[in-house]
């Protein structure tokens, strides 16, 4: 077993030192059965989500992208919600998340080789900090979907929810390893 990172962020930019404002993750095998994506109560999986407060992000010196911004207002109400529910200074977010993520690096997905990852690692750098795993582990989810346009995409529940979107990645990265046939 495996136990690797589908990592999703939403932000207010597509630089890689835009302002996250939401982080999405999900623990999971890759190789493992399809959908089944951790128990939140087994230490070794779990979810991860949080939504970052605008202000904090801007106190940091992030700048937020007019485009994103206006592109953020045409998306839907429950996409929007998510970005708003409980938000956390990003200091916090970033901590909360090297908490989740444990002290193992361990190969972690983004959906593009220079977004999710780079972008997460340069809030860190940002802020002192150092991300919870190496850019050795990065791996692009995108490029897998695109080897295999065949195998169905699993869609998320809501578009552009961090977690909603890590949890259809990873669920679509099973479907593509089992496609290879590929069982580690």
């Amino acid at each position: 077993m495996s136990i690797e990172v589908m990592l999703d962020l939403e932000t207010m930019g597509v630089a890689h030192d835009s302002p996250i404002i939401s982080i999405g993750a999900v623990k999971f095998d890759p190789r493992g059965t399809i959908g089944e994506l951790g128990d939140p109560s087994n230490p070794e999986y779990g979810h991860f989500h949080v939504a970052v407060e605008f202000h904090s992000l801007t106190e940091a010196g992030f700048v937020f992208d007019g485009k994103t911004v206006a592109w953020w207002l045409e998306q839907s109400d429950d996409a929007r919600k998510s970005i708003l529910m409980d938000p956390m200074p990003i200091a916090s977010a970033l901590s909360m998340f090297y908490l989740w993520f444990g002290e193992v690096s361990r190969p972690t997905w983004g959906n593009g080789a220079g977004f999710d990852n780079v972008i997460l690692r340069n809030a860190y750098l940002r802020l002192g900090g150092t991300a919870p795993f190496k850019y050795s582990h990065d791996s692009c989810y995108r490029t897998m979907r695109m080897l295999f346009p065949d195998v169905p995409y699993v869609p998320p529940v809501t578009a552009h929810n961090a977690l909603s979107d890590a949890e259809a990645q990873a669920a679509h990265l099973q479907k593509l390893f089992n496609r290879l046939n590929f069982k580690g």
